[in-house]
């Protein structure tokens, strides 16, 4: 009995081992990728929301997933995935809006984006250019990517105006009401 267990453990061991190598490697290849100087400097956080390298067309691109937040006209607002899975600074891509993006495995129109949509996008590793996961066999079409942004406040979302005096008049009529009743009470007793 006890060999066999041992027999078990060893082999669930292994297999945890086998299944962390390559989420190493992964993360050791976005670690060790040689991103140019003008990527660092529009994209700083690039080491930390790549998912893969992968070569596309000849050239190496750093994938990256992000949260979309909002699309207006040709730019989309996404906010990157870091790899512990909190959510880096917001950015701005541009996309081609003939072109598909792929959602879910499918390809759709920018049209149909819809915010809260996670959707990949490639960063070229020698170049500051972005190019949504294509919906269909196209090529990659990066676009320049916009300057990095301060990062912008939130403005906090204004309270309910819910709250009104009338819980306080009924607590000072009840109070006065007790005060009253407790007088009445001693003159009574008084008599």
């Amino acid at each position: 009995m006890k060999s066999r267990t041992l027999v078990q453990l060893l082999a669930v061991g292994t297999l945890a081992i086998a299944a962390a190598v390559p989420a190493y490697a992964q993360a050791s290849r976005c670690q060790t990728v040689e991103f140019s100087a003008a990527v660092l400097e529009r994209f700083p956080r690039i080491r930390e929301v790549c998912q893969d390298v992968i070569t596309r067309d000849g050239q190496e691109y750093a994938v990256v997933k992000a949260d979309l937040l909002r699309v207006r006209g040709t730019t989309a607002r996404l906010r990157p995935i870091l790899s512990d899975g909190s959510r880096a600074d917001a950015m701005n891509i541009s996309f081609d809006p003939a072109r598909r993006v792929m959602v879910d495995g499918r390809g759709v129109r920018p049209s149909e984006l819809a915010v809260g949509q996670t959707l990949s996008f490639y960063v070229k590793v020698t170049e500051p250019v972005a190019a949504f996961e294509p919906g269909d066999d196209a090529p990659l079409a990066p676009v320049a990517m916009p300057a990095a942004e301060p990062a912008e406040e939130e403005p906090a979302p204004p309270m309910p105006a819910t709250a009104s005096p009338l819980p306080l008049i009924g607590l000072t009529g009840l109070a006065l009401l007790a005060l009253g009743g407790g007088l009445g009470y001693a003159r009574r007793r008084r008599s």
